[in-house]
């Protein structure tokens, strides 16, 4: 696919020349003419519906359809989703449409599109606060889980804008309203129990977690771990399994280990490589309550997670399935190579001199935003910098970090059955999942999601029901009831 601006879960990809040959981008365009469209620039307040040049990139697929609500690839991309989960009612297509046009009105910049999206959550938020001093439960819930949507859509972009740190309040925002839906009457059509606020065993601290159950009988359940990527929140995992277990009589677990949400913007905890550390615990706790099935606890990671899960179950033995959505091999390579090569692992000071005095001042404001967004959750600095509205001064110690993240030698350890997706149109990890697949020696089966589905591009944001199709129907018939 070809280059566009910073994209949602996307990683560092594409040339990065310096100076002005600078070209640094992300990856994940549709843009029609194969080119990077211009950032920031607004477009008719409305969907469209225009050809992609390319497939899964170097696969010589066919064209398909981009769902064009951004001129901006990386708004446009966090949008679709925003109307693929209105699926399972954490979002409303009218809502996330108003949002839309007022963002595209206000200039369709990262200011615009908070702006517009926090400003949809407050609303929401208000509307859930009357339904609950009015004492309408079901209202007071579903408008708390829509506002904390919209809260997630504004904290991805809330580091390009005029006021960085902000990033800490709006979580805040969106914790407050995530707490309340889920503490609501239930997630889906009929009565369901709601979630359960579990603490974690973990270091210093403990892991927050919520445990959602089909009902409240205390019967021994199957139960998966549904674990989120990089830069998602809780409230997107409803769409992405939470409700699909539950309508199969599954438990469900959501949690945020380092690097996500509480971790990292209250506690400034960054991501670490050794994902078994933090799975296990888990496990341990799951296994010991009556109301989970010891022997039918299963595992999935979605986008960043399908790399860390794997890494994880690579270990913990006592996962009896897998799903890696989509996994990638090696973190490190997602980086364009003309980065890579600036670094010298003997010498972090000149890796350092060259990224700041040649590199980082030859970015555009958006590809700065890209790299502070993703690199915060790797370390510490990389955290602080994002906050004070620049990118990492400490690139050497972000590369090094960066380089921990590999399956190579891990996944031929995992002993469970293991599902693999792919997506068409997948320019995060591309080529990635079939590698991965090519590394185990477990029993393991790989499914391609297509654009004839509308589930094409990574985590497909316009199909998540479709998506959830192929792993529970996969969970179901290896992890039998």
């Amino acid at each position: 696919m070809a280059p566009a601006a910073a994209t949602r879960r996307g990683f560092l990809t594409g040339a990065l020349g310096v100076g002005a040959a600078l070209g640094f981008t992300a990856c994940g365009s549709n843009a029609a003419d194969g080119t990077a469209p211009a950032a920031g620039g607004p477009i008719a307040p409305s969907i469209t519906v225009a050809p992609s040049p390319a497939g899964t990139p170097g696969s010589g697929a066919t064209p398909f359809p981009s769902f064009r609500l951004f001129t901006d690839e990386s708004m446009n991309f966090d949008a679709l989703f925003g109307l693929g989960e209105s699926t399972y009612g954490i979002s409303e297509a009218g809502e996330v449409i108003t949002a839309v046009n007022q963002a595209n009105a206000a200039g369709a910049d990262y200011d615009g599109y908070v702006t517009a999206f926090r400003a949809m959550g407050d609303r929401v938020a208000t509307a859930s606060d009357a339904a609950t001093a009015a004492g309408d439960h079901v209202t007071a819930r579903d408008t708390a889980l829509r506002a904390a949507s919209y809260y997630t859509r504004a904290l991805f972009f809330v580091l390009g804008t005029a006021a960085p740190p902000a990033e800490m309040p709006l979580y805040a925002e969106y914790r407050r309203a995530w707490d309340r839906g889920i503490a609501g009457a239930g997630l889906a059509i009929g009565a369901r129990p709601a979630a359960e606020v579990l603490d974690i065993p973990y270091g210093d601290g403990g892991l927050r977690a919520w445990l959602f159950r089909p009902d409240d009988s205390g019967s021994a359940r199957r139960t998966v771990i549904i674990n989120n990527g990089s830069d998602a929140q809780g409230v997107e995992l409803i769409a992405y399994g939470v409700r699909a277990a539950l309508d199969r009589d599954w438990n469900a677990l959501v949690f945020e280990g380092p690097g996500q949400g509480a971790m990292l913007f209250e506690r400034g905890i960054p991501f670490r490589p050794d994902w078994e550390a933090v799975i296990t615990p888990v496990v341990d706790l799951l296994s010991g309550r009556d109301d989970v099935d010891p022997n039918a606890i299963a595992l999935t990671g979605w986008s960043m997670g399908g790399e860390l899960v794997a890494r994880a179950a690579a270990y913990e033995h006592r996962l009896v399935a897998l799903v890696a959505d989509p996994p990638a091999v090696d973190m490190w390579r997602t980086l364009p190579d003309q980065v890579r090569k600036i670094v010298d692992p003997g010498d972090p000071f000149r890796t350092n001199l060259i990224w700041n005095e040649t590199i980082v001042p030859g970015m555009t404001p958006e590809q700065r935003f890209t790299v502070a967004k993703r690199m915060e959750i790797y370390t510490p600095e990389a955290h602080d910098a994002a906050l004070g509205g620049h990118p990492t001064r400490d690139f050497a110690a972000v590369a090094a970090q960066m380089k921990k993240f590999t399956v190579t030698d891990a996944a031929p350890q995992i002993r469970c059955p293991t599902l693999v997706l792919d997506y068409e149109g997948e320019s995060f990890y591309p080529g990635q999942p079939a590698e991965f697949l090519s590394l185990l020696t477990a029993d393991a089966k790989m499914v391609t999601l297509t654009a004839a589905d509308g589930a094409q591009y990574h985590c497909a944001p316009m199909a998540p029901a479709r998506r959830n199709e192929v792993v529970f129907d996969w969970l179901d018939s290896v992890v039998p009831a």
